[in-house]
């Protein structure tokens, strides 16, 4: 409530708990958006006269997100950042694709995930590094079996049409959502 923005003049102290949890998540963005809060948080302490302090639950104390949101180092941690995305080859060095299959049963969310896979190695060959499917982040949602495939490529134009024809214009079972999501926000 507090990161978002809201002002109470006589907050003084902020505690963070259990920070890991949003380090660890599978997301290239998680660093991103753990900075980003503690940042914000930070700004929310001691807005009055008196100073303000921000205490932080965590396991990894050292993690470059909070040692960069500890000084306040916002260019540091840019730097530091893209560093590491370009090394990894995440955007904005290359662009991301998220495929993702949600179905009421597993088995058949997971073999037309694998099927999509197979199908897309076929087309790109050694163009387009195509991982295996595996489950989503969060695996279930409302009783809905999930899963991804996460695409890094160079340029979306020159697999949106092999996407589309692939993925898209297939006939799915009812019982199963299809998406293809372009630079998407998130992974879960």
């Amino acid at each position: 409530m507090i990161a978002k923005g809201l002002h109470f003049p006589k907050v003084t102290c902020v505690g963070v708990v259990g920070i890991d949890g949003a380090l660890n998540l599978p997301d290239f963005r998680a660093s991103e958006r753990v900075f980003q809060l503690l940042v914000q948080v930070a700004g929310r302490a001691g807005r009055g006269e008196v100073a303000g302090e921000v205490f932080v639950q965590t396991y990894t104390p050292f993690h470059p997100a909070i040692q960069f949101a500890r000084h306040h180092d916002v260019t540091g941690f840019r730097e530091q950042e893209l560093e590491y995305r370009k090394a990894h080859g995440y955007p904005p060095f290359r662009r991301a694709i998220l495929i993702s299959f949600s179905g009421t049963s597993e088995a058949q969310a997971l073999a037309s995930a694998e099927h999509v896979v197979k199908k897309l190695r076929g087309v790109w060959g050694d163009k387009v590094e195509v991982p295996d499917a595996s489950p989503a982040p969060i695996a279930r949602v409302e009783g809905r079996f999930r899963f991804h495939v996460f695409l890094l490529v160079e340029q979306v134009s020159a697999v949106l049409a092999d996407l589309k024809r692939e993925v898209l214009a297939p006939k799915w079972p009812s019982s199963l959502q299809v998406s293809v999501d372009v630079d998407p926000q998130d992974l879960l």
